[in-house]
């Protein structure tokens, strides 16, 4: 009994995870989302630490105040995600002679010329101030929603250590719930308890002709 329900539980969830995954990778390619995971604390509280985000690519010209936004620095190996707190037009010269550009992560980064460039002023919800440098952009990743902890979860998955123990928790709980069990004999049919009490007993069977009882002397028949 309680093999078949783990095997019904096992089922329904591998089942799930089936639909959510073929459900991500179709609304991935119809839309550009991504994931991404927050190392750090700079969102907190709206984005903690190891929480993780779906990002869809959008362009300069439909940012927003107030839009959480991914772009990548030229020449700097990590993203950013902070919160948009002003947008401008570009600047004539670099601020301090710094490259500003940015881009969406494994984007092309845009030229300061670029008539769809736009500055952006970004700053993290954890931080007093805002970022040192503004971004120069033609396109972005807009956070449009985000689930915490999570991040966590799943970094913590990609260690080949707790992949292997993933995997063959997983195995084993499939095999122990769809492994044969033994079937118990049948006992046979309980014996007759009898009539219940104040009941009446069964009619006995009425003698055929040929059985009934004859009397102690046979009719005579006349001479």
């Amino acid at each position: 009994m309680i093999g078949r329900v783990l095997g019904t539980a096992v089922t329904t969830l591998l089942v799930a995870i089936a639909v959510g995954l073929a459900t991500w990778f179709a609304y991935s390619s119809a839309s550009g989302a991504t994931l991404i995971a927050f190392r750090t604390g700079s969102m907190t509280p709206t984005m903690p630490q190891g929480a993780i985000a779906v990002t869809v690519p959008v362009r300069a010209a439909e940012l927003r105040v107030g839009d959480v936004v991914t772009v990548q620095r030229a020449n700097e190996a990590m993203p950013v995600t902070h919160r948009i707190i002003e947008i401008r037009d570009v600047s004539e010269q670099p601020a301090g002679g710094f490259d500003v550009r940015a881009a969406a992560p494994g984007r092309t980064l845009p030229g300061r010329a670029d008539p769809a460039a736009r500055e952006i002023v970004m700053q993290g919800d954890a931080n007093q101030v805002p970022d040192a440098l503004p971004y120069v952009v033609a396109d972005a990743r807009r956070v449009v929603a985000a689930v915490p902890h999570l991040g966590s979860a799943l970094m913590l998955l990609q260690s080949p250590i707790s992949m292997g123990a993933l995997v063959i928790s997983v195995g084993a709980l499939v095999t122990w719930a769809f492994w044969p069990r033994r079937r118990t004999p049948d006992a046979g049919p309980l014996p007759d308890a009898g009539p219940a009490p104040g009941a009446a007993p069964d009619a006995a069977p009425s003698p055929a002709a040929g059985d009934r009882p004859r009397g102690r002397h046979a009719a005579g028949v006349g001479a």
